[in-house]
């Protein structure tokens, strides 16, 4: 399902050379085939590692003279594979994505999110991917789209939440195919023995323990790319880490009683495709029941024509995949439980709290017998400066853009056994109006097809049976008031207080989100600087397009406050390479009177939530407010010499920053950021 919504006509905020002025406008939402009703929870939870988990990757034990000193050293496939995702689908789903022991001859070579790697802080990773991908896509291309008209097998890896080097950070300008053809930042400084279809990493992993995950982002087919599967996690332990796990009893990175809980929307082909979407059999003639369908039809706010495949503004699926299964169970005890949770969905937001289930039916929620609350111990950016209770009576609700990660602890001790919980979440898509179309259960009459015990629905993520303990209970997990992770944070932040710019900042940077209409009259998204490029005219626009010339170049070590006017009508969770930064505050603005790129305030400044306190690499952006981060431009440390980047016209260090709705950074809202 995609959606068209009600956006603020002020947000007209572009390059004028590119576009055309948009009046805005009442969108109303666009129907699109559904999944089947595939049953809810007959399957259980991926777990990972072993025979039926999700693949852990296994480092290599034969090393070679041009590995750098000290390093773990992996190789990684990239392919085409097919993996049964729920028992009702008629074929397994063919999927690309990350493995070992690539076979062409094998289609069950790896499984959905394989290759998840544990590094340890202060051990390097350096990886051999190899691209495997075969010439064609298995969704529909775009190419109006920049960057989307070379081969349709392009990848690049970029390790989301890495300190890394600019030649491993796998850019969208860094791309590779099976052929031996590269993108223009793509640099090869670490395996002189490199096949045409390979590409050499170097992940320093000096980092505090997190989760962090590395997935697709060749210009052009990132959105793509990702939806086809190609992600996988990456988890770091430290030392702080294994201290809290003696002396707090919080259960380890591998410990049983660690739960890992990838997100992800999907949308599966039905076997009478050819009668919901007529066009689908001619553009994917190859694609059967059970494969994954992504929206290929765009809508024109001017009347334009569009081809088809166009893109769409943003894509949300009918059907929760959690780990790589649709609807799955999971069997506890009446425990302790560490919950490492990412949304890797393209653009939908979640919420996921704990109810207990109906009691004539397990699998549907009632949303008014709330289950346990979670007590959040860390974020995208590795731990909090405090543990923040989240779900509860007048607490913060949990809430994860795409790409954030949440480190929760949740008790299970006071329930009794037998009790069915839900993982639920209603979060409206796209956030914060949401549009009921793109909300999938069995009491929306918008969402037909929903009925109670099955799919389509995207309400109930995950059923957890609490059985009867077996064995003996567990020491508490007892954290201390006040986490001390291993990166010191810039500033002390007080929960429930906006924190104020430091004084000795290097400077005050004014950026902006923002969206208008493209030359075909579809929706398009921009951010970058506050600088108009057409200044006197009625309507400013602001903006620049991923190509031109970089506007966000930062000297190395500098430290700066990044206040972010959201112009648009979406929240934005917006994703920084190379650094991670402290949310100081927000404020909201009129955004109708943005003139000369000076907000006019509407009140007072406003704390983060006490879970946004300390390290995040993805922050939401809400509309009409400004966003304060404060960050340090640190470059990592490497045994080589790291060349510097022309690509860009400024040579340095090139990374980029952008918005993690993934049809968002593609069409365009994605810029450059140079560290020299």
């Amino acid at each position: 399902m995609i959606t068209r919504r009600q956006f603020l006509s002020a947000s007209a905020v572009v390059s004028a050379s590119l576009l055309a002025p948009w009046k805005g406008g009442v969108r109303t939402a666009l129907a699109f085939p559904v999944s089947g009703r595939l049953q809810k929870f007959v399957q259980p939870l991926r777990g990972i590692g072993g025979p039926t988990g999700i693949p852990v990757a296994q480092p290599d034990t034969v090393s070679h003279p041009w590995w750098q000193p000290g390093v773990q050293h992996y190789t990684i496939d990239i392919g085409q594979f097919e993996d049964q995702l729920h028992p009702a689908l008629p074929y397994p789903t063919r999927l690309w994505g990350y493995g070992q022991g690539f076979s062409s001859n094998n289609p069950n070579w790896t499984r959905h999110l394989g290759g998840i790697i544990v590094a340890r802080r202060g051990v390097p990773v350096q990886i051999t991917f190899r691209n495997h991908l075969p010439a064609n896509h298995i969704l529909p291309i775009d190419t109006t789209i920049p960057g989307a008209d070379g081969a349709q097998n392009r990848t690049a890896t970029h390790l989301h939440g890495g300190f890394v080097p600019w030649v491993s950070d796998g850019g969208p300008q860094a791309w590779w195919d099976p052929n031996g053809n590269h993108g223009p930042s793509f640099v090869n400084v670490l395996n002189p023995t490199l096949a045409p279809n390979e590409a050499e990493y170097y992940y320093p992993n000096d980092q505090g323990a997190r989760m962090v995950w590395y997935h697709d982002h060749a210009i052009g087919i990132t959105r793509l790319n990702a939806y086809a599967g190609i992600a996988s996690g990456y988890v770091i332990t430290d030392d702080y880490e294994d201290s809290l796990i003696v002396q707090a009893g919080l259960p380890g990175p591998l410990d049983s009683r660690t739960i890992y809980l990838i997100f992800q929307d999907k949308v599966f082909v039905s076997e009478d495709i050819a009668a919901t979407d007529p066009t689908w059999p001619t553009i994917m003639p190859n694609s059967r029941a059970g494969d994954l369908w992504y929206a290929h039809v765009g809508e024109s706010e001017t009347g334009e024509s569009l081809p088809d495949p166009s893109e769409v503004p943003e894509f949300f699926g009918d059907t929760i995949l959690v780990n790589g299964t649709a609807y799955p169970f999971l069997e506890l005890e009446p425990r302790q439980y560490r919950l490492r949770l990412l949304n890797a969905c393209n653009a939908r937001f979640l919420n996921p709290r704990l109810v207990y289930a109906q009691r004539t039916d397990n699998t549907e929620p009632n949303k008014n017998a709330e289950g346990p609350a979670f007590v959040q111990i860390g974020t995208e950016g590795g731990f909090l400066p405090l543990p923040a209770m989240v779900n509860g009576p007048k607490q913060t609700t949990l809430l994860l853009g795409p790409a954030e990660r949440a480190d929760v602890i949740v008790d299970l001790r006071d329930i009794a056994p037998d009790s069915t919980l839900i993982l639920y979440s209603d979060a409206p898509a796209p956030y914060p109006k949401g549009d009921e179309e793109t909300d999938y259960h069995p009491h929306n009459p918008k969402t037909p097809t929903s009925i109670p015990g099955y799919g389509p629905n995207t309400r109930t993520l995950l059923q957890i049976r609490v059985k009867a303990r077996v064995g003996p209970a567990d020491p508490s997990i007892t954290l201390p008031a006040i986490l001390t992770p291993t990166d010191p944070f810039l500033v002390t932040q007080v929960p429930g207080v906006p924190t104020p710019i430091p004084n000795d900042v290097s400077r005050v940077r004014h950026l902006t989100l923002s969206e208008t209409v493209d030359s075909f009259g579809r929706l398009i998204q921009f951010l970058g600087t506050n600088d108009p490029i057409n200044p006197g005219a009625k309507n400013l626009l602001f903006g620049r397009e991923f190509l031109s010339a970089p506007t966000e170049v930062i000297p190395a070590g500098s430290v700066e406050v990044w206040e972010i006017a959201n112009l648009s009508g979406d929240t934005h969770p917006i994703h920084f390479h190379l650094v991670n930064v402290q949310v100081l505050s927000r404020q909201a603005f009129q955004i109708k009177t943005y003139m000369g790129g000076i907000p006019s305030y509407l009140g007072p400044a406003y704390a983060p939530d006490a879970n946004e306190l300390g390290w995040k690499e993805t922050v939401r952006m809400n509309p009409g407010e400004v966003t304060r981060v404060l960050v340090k431009f640190n470059l990592p440390t490497v045994p080589f010499t790291v060349p510097l980047s022309t690509t860009t016209g400024v040579a340095g260090h090139e990374y980029v920053w952008h918005c993690h709705i993934l049809e968002h950074e593609e069409h365009d809202m994605m810029r450059p950021l140079v560290v020299t």
